[in-house]
């Protein structure tokens, strides 16, 4: 990966809808140098996938949490991870180390849907311990992509 890479990541980075002749202007190099540079990134898996941020108002789903979560001991942590990527309201998973297992991030429409998933969590997973935080805000700028430095 040389400078011209990494410039292309960035602008990927703020627009990942940018065309490829506005990348070439932008770097700049050809079209065909930007596009093959575009398809290796791809091909390499350094880049990943392309995608979407939705406006979380515009979706109706204003309450933001984050959700810590500590399992039974000793319990399998597969089926869970499954029945989590199945929860709409579930738009972050991370399995931690320390007192807690797992920590969510869900967006719902108010608190008593909030209320009503933290109840699911605990009847039909087991859920021994929770300690939910509402966010306030995203600070601007994030979430964003690992750093190339």
């Amino acid at each position: 990966m040389d400078a011209v890479d990494r410039k292309i990541i960035a602008l990927l980075r703020d627009d990942s809808r940018i065309s490829v002749t506005d990348l070439a202007d932008e770097v700049p190099i050809s079209i065909s140098a930007a596009s093959e540079r575009l398809k290796r990134l791809t091909r390499s898996g350094m880049i990943s996938r392309f995608t979407i941020e939705l406006n979380a108002e515009m979706t109706g789903r204003t309450i933001d949490a984050l959700i810590e979560i500590r399992l039974p001991t000793q319990v399998d942590h597969r089926p869970f991870d499954e029945a989590v990527r199945a929860m709409p309201a579930v738009v972050n998973a991370l399995h931690l180390t320390g007192p807690f297992d797992y920590q969510l991030r869900v967006q719902t429409r108010d608190v008593p849907e909030l209320d009503a998933f933290l109840s699911k969590l605990k009847l039909d997973f087991g859920v021994a311990e929770t300690n939910t935080r509402l966010a306030l805000r995203t600070v601007e700028g994030f979430p964003r992509p690992p750093s190339l430095d």
